[in-house]
């Protein structure tokens, strides 16, 4: 029997060697639920899901760590993390990051007012002039509301480190609206109790909140590692969007809106 179970473990280690010896990969990425986050210590969300899973069928070991968005840059800079996700492409970060073609996920930047006000601007910004602002310090909005914000087109526009300063000065009446990833600032109002008191600016043609940039973001390898991992891990990823897998880890989290 003994020789029987051996026989059966040796064969299992020919045909899956890397099952018993696959390479870890670090991962790094910042706190923004429900995208990612801790959990009695743990990395979850359904970005922190994904990137696992595509990593498991490359053949990895995905060590994923949550750290401050300065830190993780640091480390993929320097080649003592693997990869980074959620992050958007520019020139610079190309110097030292690998990008794909394939998308992780695309931010939705909405603005953010008190519910039932009646602050109001279109996507492209006319009238937002008599509108003081927020916005989250050294957060990119995409190419569109990032030109907006260089231009000065609103009335003045205030940086905080995060979300919760922003609701804060918003209820408070210090500022008019804040800029905000939809997801992650739905997240953090439902778990605050602040739905009723905090909503989107509604797009009048749709009902549905309305985009005011999109941004791309990406699972990008540190190019101080070997490529062999970004191509198989990022080939995988690309899978999990056709066979469904993809959608099915978000809508876990979140759900779907049609149109949205």
């Amino acid at each position: 029997m003994c020789n029987k179970i051996l026989s059966v473990v040796f064969i299992f280690i020919l045909l899956f060697p890397s099952a018993l010896h696959a390479k870890k990969l670090v991962f790094v990425t910042l706190d923004t639920p429900p995208q990612t986050f801790l959990q009695d210590g743990k990395p979850k969300g359904f970005l922190v899901e994904i990137v696992a899973e595509a990593a498991k069928r490359a053949g990895y070991e995905p060590d994923i760590r949550i750290v401050p968005w300065k830190r993780a840059m640091a480390m993929v800079k320097k080649g003592t993390a693997d990869a980074i996700f959620n992050a958007g492409y520019n020139e610079e970060r190309n110097k030292y990051l690998r990008f794909s073609e394939t998308v992780l996920i695309t931010e939705k930047v909405v603005a953010l007012r008190l519910a039932g006000s009646n602050v109001y601007f279109p996507s492209d910004f006319s009238g937002a002039e008599k509108y003081s602002g927020g916005v989250g310090r050294g957060f990119y909005y995409g190419k569109k509301v990032d030109q907006a914000l260089k231009k000065g087109v609103f009335l003045r526009i205030e940086e905080v480190p995060n979300i919760d300063l922003n609701v804060k000065k918003l209820l408070l009446g210090r500022i008019d609206f804040f800029f905000a990833d939809y997801y992650p600032a739905l997240n953090f109002l439902n778990d605050n109790n602040l739905l009723y008191k905090v909503e989107a600016i509604i797009a009048p043609e749709s009902g549905l909140p309305l985009i005011y940039s999109k941004s791309d973001t990406y699972l990008a390898f540190s190019r101080k590692k070997d490529p062999e991992a970004f191509e198989k891990v990022n080939a995988e990823l690309k899978k999990m969007k056709q066979d469904g897998s993809y959608q099915k880890i978000i809508s876990r989290y979140i759900p779907v809106h049609e149109g949205f």
